[in-house]
């Protein structure tokens, strides 16, 4: 017994990792050069994450917006606020983002390029490299 335990303590020792990897352009620029499944598939969780928080802010601001026209209105300083305040918690609601609706191998190009096209970021967070790169990608043109 003390000797499957100590075997089993070993293993788990030499399988764990001592420091936690740090998440930021060089490694999203090194996992998409080398089709690592763990970065395409870091990739593919925010966009799927970011897709959820556009959907429901989209239904916020409609319920928002309905809450003008109510019998008993909300006050409208309030509604305005909360309809402001929306895109800075989901900024991609203000793009085209959910209609061009990514797959996880565009999305991994789209990251790809951005950090090509902007080297100068590659030290900030992964998550916010890859909100900053759909929004780069999915703009609104200007006017719409």
């Amino acid at each position: 017994m003390l000797l499957a335990w100590a075997a089993c303590s070993a293993a788990l020792a030499a399988g764990s990792p001592g420091e936690p990897q740090q998440r930021d352009g060089v490694w999203l620029q090194n996992g998409i050069k080398q089709h690592q499944l763990e970065v395409t598939s870091y990739i593919c969780g925010v966009v799927s994450f970011e897709k959820y928080l556009v959907q429901r802010a989209e239904l916020l601001d409609g319920a928002l917006r309905r809450g003008k026209r109510r019998k008993q209105p909300v006050d409208p300083r309030l509604l305005s606020g909360m309809v402001q305040a929306l895109p800075l918690v989901a900024p991609l609601m203000k793009s085209d983002f959910l209609t061009a609706d990514p797959s996880c191998d565009t999305a991994v190009a789209v990251v790809g390029d951005f950090l090509d096209k902007y080297p100068e970021v590659i030290d900030k967070d992964a998550g916010e490299l890859v909100e900053k790169a759909l929004l780069a990608a999915y703009e609104k043109p200007s006017g719409s």
